[in-house]
């Protein structure tokens, strides 16, 4: 089985069990889940009826080894719209000596969450209780939601090296990112481009650039033409670095480049 359908058939199986609510819990594509759900139904490990979607023999998972115990971090620094709570809040429905007052009643965000260091993929330095950051993994993203109290933690060490690790991982796949790894702290959004930080990235993209082994030049897109026209800027850079060397790089963050590009290239890098 792969990862998408597993997700899906775990999202199921946690209580979703509409269209609606397998999208909002697996955070995928809505086509996604419809192949997922084709592959699963095929494999006799779903079932559809008047009810909604119904998991049936499927393979079991390891029981978490890890616990939350005293942790309530998902539950203050997390945004949960289904029960209108913002990021850094703590929920209305959190009570001292508690706990989730609405729990067998909680959102399906809730009921399928698990952060990375329950999962067992970081050490205790991250427990999300001390460490302040909370690390999951969506189909495309490694995602970091960040404690108001301590807004630059995730600057620090261990947490950037890992964070940086995690974002070349995910550059490094073939032609597209197979990740992005995002950073919210407060009202500030990053993307990470190995040790190279990108403030705000827009929703158009960020076409990006290797200088060093870890760091990049970046230019945000301001539109599906502009991030088009970037990426074939910097595959026309590639091939004159091939060809002599070296090439100049465009410096303002803002340029919207436009064909044709190897000329204006070759008169900045002063190539005969």
């Amino acid at each position: 089985m792969d990862q998408t359908a597993l997700q899906v058939a775990r999202a199921v199986e946690a209580g979703a069990t509409t269209m609606k609510g397998i999208v909002d819990a697996t955070g995928l594509s809505r086509l996604k889940v419809e192949r997922a759900l084709s592959t699963l139904e095929k494999q006799k490990l779903l079932v559809r009826d008047g009810q909604g979607f119904r998991a049936t023999g499927l393979p079991k998972t390891a029981p978490l080894t890890r616990q939350c115990g005293s942790c309530n971090a998902c539950c203050d620094i997390l945004e949960v719209a289904a029960v209108d709570k913002p990021v850094n809040q703590l929920c209305r429905h959190w009570q001292t000596g508690t706990g989730c007052t609405i729990y067998d009643r909680r959102p399906q965000m809730c009921r399928s969450f698990v952060c990375a260091w329950l999962q067992g993929h970081l050490d205790d330095t991250w427990f999300p209780a001390t460490s302040g950051i909370i690390v999951h993994f969506s189909q495309d993203a490694v995602n970091v939601t960040v404690d108001d109290d301590c807004p630059d933690r995730w600057r620090e060490e261990p947490y950037f090296s890992k964070l940086t690790e995690w974002s070349l991982n995910g550059i490094r796949r073939i032609g597209n990112r197979g990740y992005a790894t995002l950073v919210v702290s407060g009202d500030n959004r990053f993307l990470l481009l190995g040790r190279t930080i990108v403030p705000e990235p827009t929703l158009f993209g960020t076409a990006f650039l290797p200088l060093t082994a870890d760091t990049f030049r970046f230019w945000r897109a301001t539109s599906p033409e502009h991030l088009q026209r970037l990426h074939e800027r910097i595959a026309e850079i590639e091939r004159i670095r091939q060809e002599f060397g070296s090439c100049a790089i465009p410096e303002n963050e803002d340029d919207d480049p436009q064909a044709p590009y190897r000329p204006a290239l070759l008169r900045q890098s002063n190539h005969a």
